[in-house]
């Protein structure tokens, strides 16, 4: 196996790197959309923007926004998370089974968000569809397209 001369490796560590700088500057920038796609959604629901920014309290308005409690799906995967931490060490070879029980009720919760979401902006299914999958993008164009807020979707829980 032949080694790299110092100039070989040096450029190699710039392409890398170079790269990398890349990359980064593309989430930044699909970042930033985000953000602004986010405080456009606040804005259409009649909440100031700003609110958007600010973590944590920006997903208490917007579950409020959309007709969720907040509470609720705030502490039901922190419960279940620890319920199933401490189930899980005593359990040995069922972690797994902890693991993919809550995988399953956080893509419930994901999806739930996703139908609040779409129905308070007088979407459909397959904008809901599109939450889902690939919710940054379905925000973005829920914030920059001519969604209108229609109200809270009031599930039935």
């Amino acid at each position: 196996m032949e080694r790299l001369t110092t100039n070989e490796a040096a450029a190699a560590g710039a392409v890398v790197g170079g790269v990398f700088a890349v990359m980064m500057l593309i989430m930044l920038a699909f970042y930033i959309l985000t953000v602004i796609a986010s405080w456009k959604i606040f804005t259409k629901a009649g909440v100031a923007g700003w609110k958007s920014l600010i973590p944590v309290y920006n997903y208490y308005v917007l579950y409020n926004i959309i007709g969720l409690s907040f509470w609720t799906w705030f502490f039901i995967p922190c419960i279940v998370a620890s319920v199933f931490s401490s189930l899980a060490t005593n359990a040995g070879n069922m972690q797994w089974l902890f693991s993919l029980v809550y995988l399953v009720i956080m893509i419930a919760i994901e999806i739930k968000f996703s139908i609040c979401l779409a129905k308070s902006f007088g979407k459909g299914t397959k904008f809901i569809v599109g939450l889902v999958l690939l919710p940054n993008i379905f925000q973005l164009i829920l914030g920059f397209g001519s969604a209108k807020y229609v109200g809270d979707y009031k599930p039935a829980n």
